[in-house]
């Protein structure tokens, strides 16, 4: 399924209209397409999970981080099974790993006891609080200094920018109607209680409306009436570890967190380690995502409290994430509700933990549009399985053989660190990438301990020669992006050709 075959006319009218084609919007779609109607799904970035989504540490961990009694806690619920389901439907990664929440100093274990209790009284299961024998056990690179640590087994982690562009492919393929780089300017109603979207390229009419727009849910509420509506943001950051060093541990290992901090280290979907949040900071704007030498170091320090043997030298990218509160509930809490407003429009203001919640956030979205009025009418016609392709990286031998043959181009390795063959690259560009970071998301080249040292230019010329540009034109996630400047007429005629 091509994303770039999916832009319809937009003269035609929709029953629901979902804005942000993050992990949560992108679900929702992908639930929507399985009924009869007619479902849009708008983004304003270049490629499905470009915003809020591919900034986070992607864990889908249990609920005993959520304080008592609120929604998020509600809806973390059984959200490792949910994912491992959904992961065998859409061909993506899901990788089960469990968490351990130390207690170095015995002052920190009362922690430990109240977050198995508020885990339990969510509804969560399998936490076992355990003692510094069964610590070194599990995880023999730990701060020896652990006394105890909270057990909590059957959890995961995911890499949401491949999962958004898989459900917004199945959706696809189910009759969603996908329009990337389009972002809202402004919603009015019609004589006949229908919605009119005004986006930066082109108008989109609408019975109903799923707010599911990240850091700009804000934003699109207050252009349907809901300007009571205001954002929190704090910042934190995150950096990544070699896979030379992925031994180190095999678990989500925390330690205390706050509301003004967080430590945590934890295996990623496709084995680097990956060390956050730090202490959090006040971003200057939404696309703050700066990364300053003391956040670094801050997180260095903490890491290693947890891990002792944690090198700096060992890390091979750092990014930035923007975490949201709200101010409509209180504890951090999700706020999804129906508009006050604007009948038929639903805001889903979504923060930490939304990537571990997003299939009962679904759920929960769905219940309430049929509350609002929409009919859904099960679809016979409705495809869940989404098939991927082969990865050079996880075929064996005799696999990878077979693929050769079949075809040519998976014997040439474009992207040395992670094993990514030419052939790959070309699927993610037919399939919608059109950017450097959409082919590293779909298919890792340019994730690896070069970061795109050597692979990078390569993928350049594959993306210029498929979609015909000049490689001046090529950029790495949009526009304002562009990786080169300028370039003399015989290479870019080298890179054409």
């Amino acid at each position: 399924m091509n994303l770039q075959g999916s832009n319809f006319d937009t003269s035609e009218e929709y029953d629901v209209v979902v804005i942000g084609a993050g992990i949560i919007g992108s679900m929702v779609a992908r639930e929507l397409s399985k009924y009869e109607g007619r479902i849009g799904l708008i983004e304003k970035e270049v490629f499905p999970g470009f915003g809020v989504s591919k900034c986070s540490l992607s864990m889908v961990h249990s609920p005993d981080f959520c304080p008592s009694g609120t929604l998020k806690g509600k809806l973390c619920v059984n959200a490792p099974h949910r994912f491992k389901s959904l992961s065998e439907e859409l061909g993506v990664t899901f990788k089960e790993v469990d968490e351990l929440w130390l207690a170095l100093p015995p002052s920190q274990i009362s922690n430990l006891e109240e977050a198995k209790r508020r885990g339990e009284e969510h509804g969560g299961t399998g936490f076992e609080i355990i003692g510094p024998d069964k610590i070194r056990e599990l995880e023999p690179n730990v701060n020896p200094k652990a006394v105890a640590a909270l057990y909590v087994r059957g959890l995961g982690v995911l890499h949401p920018p491949e999962w958004a562009f898989a459900l917004a492919e199945n959706a696809v393929q189910n009759g969603v109607h996908l329009y990337l780089n389009r972002a809202v300017l402004r919603i009015c109603r019609d004589n006949n209680s229908n919605y009119l979207i005004q986006t930066s390229k082109g108008a989109f009419r609408t019975r109903f409306i799923v707010n599911a727009a990240g850091l700009f849910t804000d934003e699109v509420a207050s252009m349907v009436g809901d300007d009571d509506i205001k954002l929190i943001l704090t910042k934190g950051t995150m950096a990544v570890f070699d896979k030379s060093v992925s031994y180190l541990i095999r678990h989500m290992v925390y330690g205390t967190f706050s509301n003004k901090h967080s430590q945590v280290i934890t295996p990623t979907a496709h084995g680097n380690l990956i060390l956050g949040l730090g202490f959090f900071t006040t971003p200057e704007n939404k696309g703050d995502t700066r990364v300053t030498y003391q956040g670094l170091q801050d997180i260095l320090e903490m890491g290693r409290e947890l891990i002792p043997s944690l090198s700096e030298k060992d890390i091979i990218t750092s990014f930035a994430g923007i975490r949201s509160e709200n101010n409509k509930v209180p504890d951090g809490d999700f706020y999804i509700a129906h508009s006050k407003y604007s009948p038929g429009v639903i805001h889903a203001v979504i923060g930490s933990p939304g990537v571990t919640a997003a299939p009962a956030i679904t759920d929960l979205v769905i219940k309430m549009l049929s509350e609002a009025g929409l009919l859904l009418e099960p679809k016979n016609s409705f495809k869940k399985k989404r098939t991927s392709w082969p990865r050079l990286s996880e075929a064996s031998l005799s696999e990878k053989e077979v693929l050769v043959k079949s075809n040519p181009k998976y014997g040439h390795v474009i992207c040395r660190c992670e094993t990514v063959s030419e052939a790959e690259v070309i699927e993610a560009i037919r399939r919608g990438a059109t950017t450097l970071d959409g082919i590293k998301h779909l298919t890792r080249a340019g994730m690896g301990r070069c970061q795109g040292g050597f692979c990078g230019s390569r993928v350049v010329q594959l993306l210029s020669k498929a979609l015909k540009l000049s490689p001046l034109d090529v950029t790495k996630k949009g526009e304002g992006s562009r990786e080169f400047l300028y370039g003399t007429k015989e290479l870019i005629e080298r890179y054409l050709n």
